[in-house]
């Protein structure tokens, strides 16, 4: 370990990385694990919160039913329908005792199904009350009792509301008595519901003491506190597992938005409807505690890991770096002559071995950089020759053709149109041979598919019809020679097949300065999806063939879809656009090259 210097910087250098990985890991994981606690924590809060408010929910919506009861009743009903004739200056209740007798026999019943309420009250416009229940201040058995708000209050609201439903009151303390303990209240009108409209004759107050939900604090857990707060100004009518004051919970209240200053979760449910909130307070100290203990067993294992890593790495340094130190041992004693006069050799003396070896391969590179260009300028020219050699499989296949029809037109009336056939197949002919470039301009090709859409126009005549437009201003684009040609003789020999006139053919240019394309369209017969789909494959397979077996297989009057496709794939690659499908009449072939992947076609 001492000979080479290199050994002991990877071996640091390792130790350090694993190091950080290692305080990476760490992070990441005391996140995730404060995430998960802070997801779990928050859950159980909401939990507890829900379970607190489905409970007191359920129990003032039975208080409403035993409410909407009472108020229904005929008994009741029949007792205040008497009361309107009532005008005496004492209560009527107090007056007419086996009346008041009867209604608290009535109301008993309710009193000793359901624990949790205080005190059930019926009472009118005038002040006539009778309750059973928890006792009230008998100022309020005598007509002007103490509080006459009270009932205006009331009187007011369903006045307000035309008799809409119920009314849920909170009261800080029991408005009937000088008890300080707060009440939720829900009043009923009492009147006969069976009538639309109906007049009120008095009401029905059912009071719970805010007390009785003294066993929701079994739902809260050991680190939560729950508070019952008047909705109008925060007061507080109970609270759980707290000792803080009024002034310190509204504080919390108001900075729920940053709950983290403090250290706190908070959560609030409000109800317009009952009149109060629900505000549970939480801290979660589980979380430290799991903090804790990670840092803890992440210390230790820190410890551990290096020890293991000093001792293994050792062990790997040895192994993996034995062919450098044979590279440096052979290099150090490597005599230098004439072929390796321009490479350094490595230095006894020096420390930075794998410099000195980064130097010498330098050379080596350079070398292999200059073998490659000159294999890359054979490649070049012999790809150029395959191209060529693709290219002249399609003249004499295209020429014969032509000459077939001149031939059959010879015998008939048409003849007169050979000598102007003859000067279209001469210009196609002087654009084969008029320069040895494999490559052409755009519109050098599409000129020359238009001479022959012209002499197979001649040919037919009105039995076939051709259309050509152009999308765009085209620059100068460079393609294979005959690409667009074959593809329209290829509308012929196979496109147009058993297929009755008229012949159609439409092609579409589309240019732009990232790409160009070309779609040719027929009316034929189309092809078979099942052959479409072994043509595809065909031709995707070719891709990864030598071009030399694939040429062997090209031959003159093959298949021209092949040709094109393989030497459009030679010119551009995977720039190449070629797609060829069914069309709900006849076959739509595409050509082109896209520099940007961003054509989208014409």
């Amino acid at each position: 370990m001492t000979k080479y210097q290199f050994q002991k910087k990877i071996l640091l250098r390792s130790i350090f990385i694993m190091l950080i990985l290692f305080i990476i890991l760490t992070v990441v994981f005391s996140g995730y694990v404060i995430k998960t606690q802070t997801i779990e924590f928050e859950d159980q809060v909401d939990t507890q919160l829900q379970g607190i408010t489905s409970q007191i929910d359920n129990t003032l919506q039975l208080a409403d039913d035993i409410a909407l009861q009472i108020a229904a009743n005929f008994q009741i009903i029949d007792v205040f329908n008497k009361l309107q004739g009532y005008h005496g200056k004492k209560n009527y209740f107090v007056e007419k005792t086996d009346i008041d007798y009867d209604v608290k026999q009535h109301l008993i019943s309710y009193m000793l199904k359901q624990n949790f309420l205080k005190r059930i009250s019926l009472f009118d416009a005038n002040q006539d009350l009778t309750y059973v229940g928890s006792a009230v201040d008998y100022g309020y058995l005598k007509k002007g009792c103490p509080n006459p708000e009270h009932f205006t209050e009331i009187e007011n609201y369903f006045a307000e509301e035309n008799g809409k439903g119920n009314l849920f009151w909170v009261d800080d303390a029991d408005p009937y008595m000088k008890d300080a303990s707060p009440t939720i209240s829900v009043l009923r009108e009492i009147k006969n519901y069976q009538l639309i409209p109906s007049k009120c004759l008095g009401y029905v107050q059912v009071q719970v003491q805010i007390d009785s939900f003294e066993h929701l604090g079994q739902l809260l857990g050991k680190d939560s506190e729950c508070y019952i707060l008047d909705q109008k100004n925060n007061h507080i009518l109970y609270s759980y597992q707290s000792s803080r004051k009024e002034s310190e919970v509204k504080e919390i209240l108001n900075q729920m938005n940053n709950p983290v200053k403090r250290g706190l979760y908070c959560r609030l449910w409000e109800s317009e409807k009952y009149g109060i909130k629900i505000f549970v307070v939480s801290q979660n100290t589980g979380l430290i505690h799991s903090l804790i203990s990670t840092f803890t067993w992440g210390f230790i294992l820190l410890l551990s890991l290096i020890f293991i890593m000093i001792s293994g790495q050792k062990n790997v340094i040895r192994r993996t770096t034995g062919p450098i130190v044979q590279m440096c041992e052979m290099l150090t004693g490597l005599k230098v002559d004439k072929n390796l006069k321009n490479i350094p050799l490595v230095s006894g003396n020096e420390t930075d071995e794998l410099r000195q070896l980064n130097h010498a391969f330098d050379e080596l590179i350079k070398n292999l950089k200059i073998s490659m260009e000159k294999e890359m300028i054979s490649r070049v020219n012999e790809i150029q020759s395959q191209m060529y050699a693709l290219q002249t499989q399609i003249n004499p296949h295209f020429i014969h053709n032509i000459l077939t029809i001149i031939s059959a037109m010879s015998g008939t009336s048409e003849r007169e149109k050979i000598p102007e056939i003859c000067e279209k197949l001469s210009s196609m002919i002087r654009y084969n041979v008029s320069s040895s470039e494999s490559r052409v301009d755009l519109s050098s090709e599409l000129l020359h598919a238009e001479n022959y859409l012209e002499l197979m126009k001649m040919r037919y005549e009105e039995k076939f019809q051709y259309s050509m437009s152009y999308v765009g201003e085209m620059p100068n684009f460079h393609l294979p020679r005959f690409i667009i040609q074959p593809l329209l003789e290829n509308c012929f020999a196979h496109g147009f097949h058993n297929k009755e006139f008229p012949w159609k053919i439409d092609i579409q240019i589309y240019c732009s300065e990232e790409c160009w394309e070309v779609q040719i369209r027929d009316n034929g017969c189309g092809m078979d999806q099942e052959e479409l789909e072994k043509l595809e494959l065909e031709l995707l397979e070719m891709r990864n063939r030598d071009v030399k077996s694939l040429m062997k297989e090209l031959k003159i009057g093959g298949l021209t879809i092949k040709n094109v496709y393989l030497r459009l794939f030679l010119a551009y690659g995977n720039n190449m656009i070629f797609d060829i499908s069914n069309k709900s009449e006849g076959m739509c072939i595409t050509v082109g090259e896209n520099y940007e992947n961003t054509c989208t076609g014409s």
